[in-house]
């Protein structure tokens, strides 16, 4: 990979037009020396001539602070300054002509607005994507405000650094955080500042805690948090039981929940009289949901993005489940993720249930840190409170069966994955 998910981190794109009366040169070597990440030249304004003179000084510059450099558009501008590479959007220079006049080693980025093109500019092997408008730009009038919904499903759509762009500043920034993007790409709030140089040292440090490139130990419930399998849960209690019985209790729902499968087959067979040997039973419900995570179940939003940056941030990391182990693997399996995790578990391997602080300390402990040192990811209010109990920091995601404790989830976990939330916000 030409470039990493951080060097994406926070993006700069020159505009001239911001200026008054600053040398560009100096006003970028400010930018770079508080903090930016990648360096655009993009100057419509410019003659082809003028364009390779202002990208032969701003590589100098770019090169002192070991920041990947590219110009917007020009291909040839790019080739004859030298330059790192080039971005080209959708309607410039193809990638096939692109890469042919530049080369192998050099970055080309690409604009991609939809999933398709997307997972086109991928194919093709462009280093990274830019996509948005994701708020409203006065750089480019036509651009529509992009819902972060749909950055969100951009992002998850491949496996190559993402940047959003499109009137992003100080005070919206934290919006794009959790939707999988590697960073944010600016324009004027860091060449239109006062104090380009203070903007950018201001933004660096947010971006460092929107992004977090640090690597961190990690323990990953499944269900619910991972992949978006609850749904298939709730129906199969339900399928399953009225295979055997003609109706349920009111609170079938309500006490089905939370439980784990040993817990569902002792309730099946106490409360609803389903005569059938629990083993015949774990198997017959293990068959059907095995099924379906070895084939159609789906991840989370942002799920698969925020696996694959830890990943790259040398991240360690586990998945803790109350489903079957092999549920588990043949999931990642499917979902090409297997490689993510250090080793998977159930509460069954280890032999305590999650609503028990003791099974996070416990892998915990098979992590070999300290509970204090570990970021547990949960979807259900007993997985929180029990990962905050345990010692651990919590960050628990939205999940719509969990909506009517979702309130006193988020005033007990340390942080939140809530899309929705943010964008209705």
């Amino acid at each position: 990979m030409k470039v990493s998910y951080k060097d994406m981190e926070l993006y700069a794109i020159t505009d001239n037009r911001w200026l008054n009366g600053r040398k560009l040169s100096e006003v970028v070597e400010d930018i770079l020396n508080n903090g930016a990440t990648f360096l655009q030249l993009r100057d419509k304004e410019a003659t082809h001539e003028e364009l390779v003179a202002e990208a032969k000084e701003l590589k100098v510059i770019a090169a002192k602070y070991k920041v990947p450099f590219v110009v917007n558009d020009d291909v040839l501008a790019a080739k004859e300054a030298d330059a790192d590479g080039v971005h080209i959007g959708q309607s410039d220079t193809a990638y096939e002509e692109a890469r042919k006049i530049l080369g192998p080693d050099k970055i080309i980025g690409m604009t991609a607005k939809t999933v398709e093109q997307a997972q086109m500019a991928e194919k093709l092997g462009a280093d990274y994507i830019g996509t948005g408008a994701v708020f409203h730009t006065s750089t480019k009038t036509d651009a529509k405000d992009m819902k972060l919904k749909t950055l969100v499903t951009v992002a998850d759509s491949v496996d190559m650094p993402v940047v959003a762009i499109g009137g992003i500043t100080y005070d919206n920034m934290d919006k794009v955080k959790d939707t999988g993007v590697s960073g944010i790409a600016v324009v004027s709030a860091l060449f239109g500042a006062d104090n380009p140089g203070a903007a950018t040292r201001k933004m660096k440090e947010k971006c460092d805690k929107i992004f977090n490139y640090n690597p961190r130990n990690i323990i990953f419930d499944m269900d619910g948090t991972l992949l978006d399998s609850m749904p298939y849960w709730r129906h199969l209690a339900r399928e399953y039981a009225l295979s055997h019985v003609e109706s349920l209790p009111d609170d079938f729902d309500s006490m089905t929940y939370t439980m784990d499968m040993v817990e569902c087959g002792k309730y099946f067979q106490d409360v609803l009289g389903i005569n059938v040997p629990y083993d015949k039973m774990q198997e017959e419900i293990l068959g059907i949901m095995g099924e379906h995570y070895k084939n159609d179940i789906p991840m989370k939003p942002g799920m698969r993005r925020l696996l694959i940056t830890e990943k790259a941030n040398g991240s360690t990391m586990s998945i803790f489940t109350n489903s079957d182990i092999k549920c588990a693997q043949d999931a990642m399996e499917r979902l090409g993720l297997s490689d993510c995790f250090r080793f998977m578990t159930t509460s069954y391997i280890i032999g305590i249930n999650k609503k028990y602080p003791e099974s996070y300390i416990k892998v915990c402990d098979m992590m070999g840190c300290n509970p204090c040192d570990i970021y547990i990811y949960e979807d259900v209010l007993h997985g929180v409170e029990n990962g905050k109990a345990a010692g651990c920091k919590v960050i628990a995601v939205y999940d719509e069966d969990s909506k009517d404790h979702w309130e006193i989830i988020k005033n007990t976990a340390d942080d939140v994955i809530d899309i929705q939330q943010r964008e209705e916000s």
